[in-house]
């Protein structure tokens, strides 16, 4: 069956506006050959979509290497050079902040192992001089030997003799529950001869000083006469730290102790010549003869030694309020006045 010349003419046309608007697409819409046209009767063109434009191709994408900026090291040779980056890499264990966050565990650790060597310390130093208190009190020989003092830091002493309160010391300010006060420091003569002593009454409250300066002293009551004996203890005299003023003599003002300064000052208002602890005689036969007679003669019984004792006060809690109140000075205890807090200090590193 042949096909009609209208059917051949709405074929042509219909494949000129495809070939015309599809382009590439021109293959689908060739005009059909007469075999492949069984067609025999009319049908109208085919509404095909309006194309939606000629795509674009995407353009392929290129890369480009950048340039580098090149970094010259200040002690590299001739020639050399490297690149920036190359030059800010590090590697992590080389960063300052991990340097840093590593070392702080390694010095806490230090600390720590630090302060348990020094409880350790503290612990058997407690031991020892708790050990010295529960032992008899001493005797002081005449002639004391003052090298050897250190050896018996903590040790009870038994004394008997009189105080002189002409030559009082006051040492402060010091705080004793609460109240502002200060520690009567004494030369004290021994009733079995031999150069005089300082001891420390123990605390007296401000208010209950008469005088000011280097004129005060003791209340009339305060000051006892006569003979007396009693039980000191010879302390360990820490030096002053930084914080603590410089002792003045001439104006009163005492800020620590000081053996020795405070025995020549108080053998100055004497008259009397101190002990010289270097290059004398003090200890043979014969400088102990020498001694006997000059105390005989009444030389030298005013020569203050730079011997350090602290009374003890047994009382209970009422009785040395009762003292302060009436300005009586009130000595220390018979016990190890140590802090310890090396423990603590540990477990915080």
């Amino acid at each position: 069956m042949k096909a009609t010349p209208q059917l051949r003419s709405a074929l042509g046309t219909a494949s000129s506006t495809l070939r015309t608007h599809a382009g590439t697409s021109y293959a689908l819409a060739r005009p059909l050959t007469p075999a492949l046209q069984p067609l025999s009767f009319h049908r109208p063109p085919l509404a095909l979509p309006t194309p939606l434009g000629r795509c674009t191709p995407i353009r392929g994408f290129r890369t480009t290497p950048r340039a580098q900026q090149q970094y010259e090291a200040p002690d590299a040779p001739e020639g050399y050079s490297q690149s920036q980056s190359a030059k800010s890499h590090r590697k992590w264990y080389r960063s300052p902040t991990t340097l840093v966050l590593g070392f702080i565990p390694i010095f806490t650790a230090a600390l720590g192992y630090w302060q348990l060597k020094r409880l350790k310390w503290k612990v058997s130093l407690i031991e020892e001089l708790e050990d010295k208190l529960s032992k008899a009190p001493l005797r002081l020989p005449r002639n004391i030997n003052i090298d050897v003092l250190p050896e018996f830091d903590f040790r009870l002493v038994q004394v008997r003799g009189s105080f002189d309160h002409a030559r009082t010391m006051f040492v402060g300010p010091r705080v004793r529950d609460g109240t502002m006060g200060y520690h009567v420091v004494v030369p004290f003569r021994r009733a079995e001869g031999g150069g005089m002593i300082l001891v420390n009454r123990g605390f007296v409250a401000e208010k209950q000083i008469q005088g000011t300066g280097a004129q005060r002293r003791l209340k009339d009551e305060a000051m006892l006469a006569g003979q007396e004996e009693f039980v000191a203890l010879l302390p360990r005299i820490y030096p002053a730290n930084l914080f603590t003023p410089d002792n003045v003599p001439d104006k009163g003002s005492w800020f620590h102790v000081d053996a020795k300064q405070m025995a020549q000052w108080a053998s100055d208002l004497k008259g009397v010549k101190p002990l010289e602890l270097d290059g004398e005689d003090s200890y043979t036969p014969s400088a102990g003869v020498a001694e006997s007679v000059k105390n005989m003669l009444g030389a030298g019984t005013d020569r203050v030694l730079p011997v350090y004792l602290e009374q003890v006060f047994d009382g209970n809690v009422g009785e040395a309020a009762t003292r302060i109140a009436q300005g009586i000075p009130v000595g220390r205890a018979a016990t190890i006045e140590l802090r310890n807090q090396h423990a603590v200090y540990a477990a915080t590193w």
